[in-house]
């Protein structure tokens, strides 16, 4: 099915945070640290996909694509990168989820909208990282 095309302003209700993901080796040992930089707060819309298209994404050697990210125009963003997004429970706390950057592609041929379609790599309940600020 194809994408829909027509994207509102409105959709765009999600805070995320795009940082470019650096991974050095760990001097201590094996092992590998990352860090994020070059952080950038946009709005986006955040949609998991439908049950078909994780499971063809399943069915080949790429990796899984379970998200779809709605925002504005922004050059492109390489697989190298993060989105971050934190939504706040009803109990107070903070809950952050991580998601590697699969695919990006324009939405209508505009420089409008951009669609990427990503990972879920992480989430967690802690305060390390708020895209709500």
């Amino acid at each position: 099915m194809p994408e829909d095309e027509r994207i509102r302003v409105g959709r765009l209700r999600w805070p995320v945070l795009i940082a470019r993901r650096n991974q050095m080796p760990d001097q201590t040992g094996t092992g590998i640290v990352t860090s994020f930089d070059g952080m950038a707060k946009v709005r986006a819309d955040v949609q998991a996909v439908g049950a078909m298209t994780y499971w063809g994404t399943m069915q080949t050697d790429s990796p899984a694509v379970t998200h779809r990210i709605f925002m504005r125009w922004t050059d492109a963003i390489p697989n190298t990168h993060a989105i971050f997004r934190t939504t706040r429970r009803n109990d107070g706390s903070l809950r952050w989820e991580q998601f590697r950057v699969r695919r990006w592609k324009e939405l209508g041929g505009r420089k409008r909208f951009v669609c990427i379609e990503c990972e879920l790599e992480q989430q967690g309940t802690d305060n390390q990282i708020d895209a709500t600020e």
